[in-house]
């Protein structure tokens, strides 16, 4: 069975690398690429490989390319530590809010 190859491209040509919002624009979530440049900076995950870091931020695109390939074959990048946070305390927070109550007047 022959893999499907996607590649990257903007005006009918396919660039070296791409910026943030190109990026973004690629993969179609903000949030997604987010956690994928987390990734590749803090957890050690290579979801991305940087061209160029700092203000002027540029993706390898064919990084890019094989960030999508994982995420169709159902990886998925890591939460970053602020989502876990959330996802944690939102879990409190429904348990807690099960707790038993009286009822005034019963």
């Amino acid at each position: 069975m022959k893999r499907q190859t996607y590649q990257i491209s903007f005006n009918s040509m396919r660039p070296l690398a791409l910026n943030k919002k190109q990026a973004v624009a690629a993969l179609g979530s903000s949030k997604l690429v987010a956690r994928m440049l987390w990734a590749s900076r803090y957890a050690g995950d290579q979801w991305l490989i940087f061209v160029r870091q700092g203000r002027d931020l540029l993706i390898d695109t064919a990084s890019v390319e094989s960030a999508y390939q994982r995420l169709l074959n159902g990886e998925q990048p890591p939460l970053m530590p602020s989502e876990r946070r959330a996802h944690s305390s939102g879990a409190n927070i429904a348990a807690t809010s099960r707790t038993h109550r009286t009822i005034p007047g019963a």
